[in-house]
């Protein structure tokens, strides 16, 4: 188990099943610019060595430019989390599940979230 405490899921069965993992977001992805994603997902799904432009959607279906690569030991979203985080009013504690939905040149993934407490932005206006 990596260091997220997340629940990896590497399913490819099927169209329905994209491979997953569960999490909930944890101090550090406020202090640091960073969202990281569990080793055992990364290297399932042939991440490990890119670095590269991904497309994350949100729960409205809004897509967000951001960037995976490595930093250190750990590999994860390395550009565009804060804005990402900030946009979607994620606090401490949210429990999120992100799924790969397309892993091409350009990976495309969905950020589904279960808010502790704030409406993200897009739903109060």
């Amino acid at each position: 188990m990596s260091l997220l405490n997340a629940q990896v899921v590497t399913s490819t069965s099927g169209d329905d099943h994209h491979p997953s993992f569960s999490s909930t977001v944890k101090p550090y992805c406020f202090t640091r610019a960073f969202l990281h994603l569990p080793l055992d997902f990364v290297k399932s799904n042939g991440l490990m060595n890119r670095k590269c432009e991904m497309v994350l959607k949100d729960e409205a279906q809004r897509c967000w430019s951001v960037w995976i690569g490595s930093a250190g030991r750990h590999f994860g979203i390395i550009r565009g989390w804060t804005k990402f985080r900030a946009e979607n009013g994620l606090r401490v504690g949210d429990a999120y599940k992100f799924e790969l939905i397309k892993n091409g040149e350009m990976p495309i993934a969905q950020f589904h979230c279960k808010y502790s407490g704030k409406v993200a932005k897009s739903e109060e206006q």
